[in-house]
């Protein structure tokens, strides 16, 4: 097993070296440019944890997971692209995305579509797998944050990371380890933010774990239906 969850991280790690599109900019527009140090600005942040490794590597030899379990990163990280989102490195069994707009409304509606994408493209590829599926649990939230890009350079080269950090990270990360199996939390600004498009309920707070006293996460069930 310990041999079939390392070949697991391997996968994992190859992700974590993606390059967020963000890094990219800044750097070809000037590597020494002032925008790579981090400021303050509007995000969301999106946590993505995926549970199911355990039973992957006991069901599976190693060359059938890896081969799945690359499947669903490299779906994921389309997903992530195609919402104009940006991978900033694994975390745990997952990976945080960031959402940035000038309109701060505008950059939560992406995250949030974005997750329900993800979800619809986990539940796809459980059904095209078979027995012993992924299943993932996501958390957004919205505010300021501190937001840049870190250089780290080692005697294999260099490698350009794109993080934000704060209360608002913090909080999307709990609110993702609360929710339950293919589900998705959203704090109470991403909620206001995003107005009546969705239709979501309140958690119940016995099952918000790590979540602050006092903080009301909600349950995004999918979007709200129109009627016209």
């Amino acid at each position: 097993m310990d041999v079939k969850l390392g070949d697991l991280r391997r996968i994992r790690d190859h992700f974590a070296r993606f390059v967020p599109e963000a890094v990219k900019r800044l750097v070809a527009l000037d590597p020494a440019a002032p925008a790579l140090a981090k400021r303050e600005r509007d995000v969301s942040v999106l946590f993505v944890d995926l549970s199911g490794y355990t039973t992957l590597s006991e069901a599976l030899d190693p060359g059938a997971l890896n081969a799945l379990v690359e499947r669903y990163f490299s779906s994921f990280l389309d997903g992530i692209q195609e919402g104009g989102g940006d991978i900033n490195e694994t975390a745990g069994d997952g990976f945080m995305a960031i959402f940035e707009d000038r309109d701060p409304r505008a950059h939560a509606g992406r995250a949030v579509d974005t997750a329900l994408d993800l979800l619809a493209r986990a539940q796809r590829l459980n059904r095209e797998s078979g027995p012993a599926p992924l299943t993932i649990h996501m958390g957004i939230n919205s505010g300021p944050a501190l937001v840049g890009a870190t250089r780290f350079e080692g005697a294999r080269g260099i490698r350009w990371t794109f993080t934000a950090s704060g209360v608002v990270t913090i909080l999307a990360a709990r609110l993702a380890a609360a929710a339950g199996l293919n589900q998705l939390f959203v704090g109470p600004e991403t909620v206001v933010r995003v107005g009546n498009r969705y239709e979501v309920r309140a958690a119940e707070t016995a099952t918000l774990g790590q979540v602050p006293e006092g903080v009301q996460a909600y349950q995004v069930l999918g979007p709200r239906l129109r009627l016209d």
